[in-house]
């Protein structure tokens, strides 16, 4: 990662820095270090929104959204970490603390079960005697 430039007669000489005791950081501890960002992150955003008195629900569609399936998919980032370890490392972190705050629902994650629709907008027909239908 450093190359240290020393001059002799025949010119400056390239010495890695790896061969004289300074340790290059692997793309690993990168990805690590990372990692640990896009958790801390996920876990400022989950406390932030769980200190919420009626935390809002995300519907796509008519159907909900749990943080653990965002989670779980952003987690997959991390089948990159060798190509692009820093940015599959942060998404991956940030998956995995989504995923740990919702891991109550995680039974419901990816069923796609449509939203209820609540009693009062349900539609109700009148007949011509004027009784209500359902």
């Amino acid at each position: 990662m450093f190359k240290f430039k020393f001059p002799n007669t025949k010119g400056p000489k390239e010495v890695n820095a790896i061969e004289h005791g300074t340790p290059d950081r692997s793309s690993i501890d990168k990805n690590k270090e990372a990692f640990q960002t896009g958790m801390d992150i996920a876990n400022l955003i989950t406390y932030f929104w769980n200190s919420q008195k009626t935390p809002g629900k995300v519907y796509l569609s008519n159907r909900r959204v749990h943080h653990g399936e965002i989670g779980s998919l952003l987690a997959l980032s991390n089948l990159f970490k060798k190509s692009q370890p820093i940015p599959a490392g942060i998404l991956s972190g940030l998956g995995e603390g989504l995923v740990k705050d919702d891991y109550a629902d995680k039974d419901v994650w990816f069923t796609f079960k449509k939203k209820d629709e609540p009693q009062s907008s349900k539609i109700h027909k009148v007949d011509l005697n004027n009784k209500k239908k359902e």
